[in-house]
């Protein structure tokens, strides 16, 4: 495995001083949330990074927007004004976060993104605090850490078609801020691509056919009253409209519907077992992003810091503004 962080873009601390003290002294969204006012968020906080990002910058953020490559992290960034506890609930109170929430939003909204969110999973709320509950420690969701996240995609239950509204939709990109990281753990990325470039072509054709049965994570069935809890006749691979290969994937949350799907399933999964994948860090001040249907992700186990100093990513799922 690769252990480093592609940075694509590092802010200056010169310049990471300046948005912050914009951002501090300017936030001008009052009783504004994220959640009762998104746009809020990403315009206000667009319109101060780009007043201070060099010119560089906001070009290499242009580029990507033109281009996505399948991940891309801007790091640097400012952090919140106050020192605040991990959350070990679950959520917490979003009025001590504008200035990260600021960023967050300002950044997805530079690469022509919004966020998404599902009324039925992280009770409907746009931000999910990847952080350890310790009542959660074996749950096989963002709140778990003593039980690993294998390869997998997020929300694979839902529709991957292009038509499909972006309420029901498989979510096109995860997006992170990092608040802390102190254990050092590391989000392990994988593209589609190099799992597919050594599979025969006979296992990638019958990935493609909608013979599978897909369910779905168990964030769902434990807080959700009416979410997709199951989809059938799905394909694990299909084609973006501008020709690149998407996948939905989660183990033991795919299962094939006839001989020939079970054996494709087989060797593909056979094949995620042998790759290490790409280790990216994402610490504080870091903002990170990767495409969700051409890039699966893992968690290795590990050993929360002491309460209140654990590590807390901030996830917030985004598609881009035209539309799934």
């Amino acid at each position: 495995m690769h252990d480093v962080l592609r940075e694509a873009v590092r802010v200056t601390d010169t310049v990471k001083v300046s948005i912050s003290a914009d951002l501090r002294a300017h936030p001008g969204l009052g009783d504004v949330t994220p959640d009762s006012d998104p746009r809020a968020y990403a315009e206000t906080g667009a319109k101060h990074l780009r007043n201070h990002l060099p010119a560089a910058v906001l070009e290499q953020l242009t580029a990507w927007r033109r281009d996505p490559a399948p991940w891309l992290t801007v790091s640097n960034l400012p952090e919140a004004e106050e020192w605040i506890p991990t959350p070990d609930k679950g959520f917490c109170d979003e009025s001590t976060l504008i200035v990260p929430n600021l960023v967050h939003f300002g950044v997805l909204h530079l690469l022509g993104l919004i966020p998404v969110a599902y009324r039925w999973e992280n009770d409907g709320r746009l931000i999910r605090n990847v952080a350890p509950r310790p009542d959660s420690g074996r749950a096989l969701t963002s709140w778990g850490y003593s039980a690993p996240l294998d390869w997998h995609t997020d929300d694979s239950v839902l529709d991957h078609t292009e038509t499909a509204e972006s309420s029901i939709a498989i979510p096109q990109y995860l997006s992170f801020y990092g608040m802390r990281n102190e254990e050092e753990v590391p989000t392990d990325l994988l593209p589609l691509s190099e799992v597919l470039s050594t599979l025969p072509q006979w296992v990638i054709d019958d990935l493609r056919l909608p013979e599978f049965l897909v369910t779905a994570p168990e964030s769902y069935a434990s807080g959700s009253d009416d979410g997709p809890l199951a989809r059938e006749g799905v394909p694990v691979l299909w084609t973006l409209p501008d020709g690149q290969d998407a996948v939905r994937y989660g183990p033991d949350r795919i299962t094939g519907l006839t001989l020939r799907a079970t054996r494709a399933l087989t060797q593909f999964e056979r094949r995620l077992g042998e790759l290490d994948g790409t280790a990216v860090l994402i610490g504080a001040g870091d903002f990170h992003i990767f495409d969700n249907r051409r890039v699966l992700h893992r968690r290795v186990p590990f050993q929360p810091a002491a309460q209140g100093t654990a590590r807390w990513l901030r996830r917030c799922y985004a598609q881009t503004r035209g539309g799934h």
